[in-house]
């Protein structure tokens, strides 16, 4: 089954974007992918036992 995917707008500090996507480059990270996989972290230590 394939992943829907929305798009989504946020607004961040200029130089806080400018090192995340430095670091994403320079380490071989999407840049969307990464902030996924934070999201999904995040949603885990809130919610244990939701896996």
């Amino acid at each position: 089954m394939d992943k829907k995917y929305q798009k989504l707008t946020i607004t961040l500090p200029e130089n806080l974007l400018k090192e995340f996507k430095e670091f994403c480059e320079k380490n071989g990270i999407n840049l969307s992918s990464r902030i996924a996989i934070l999201i999904k972290e995040d949603l885990e230590k809130k919610n244990p036992l939701k896996k």
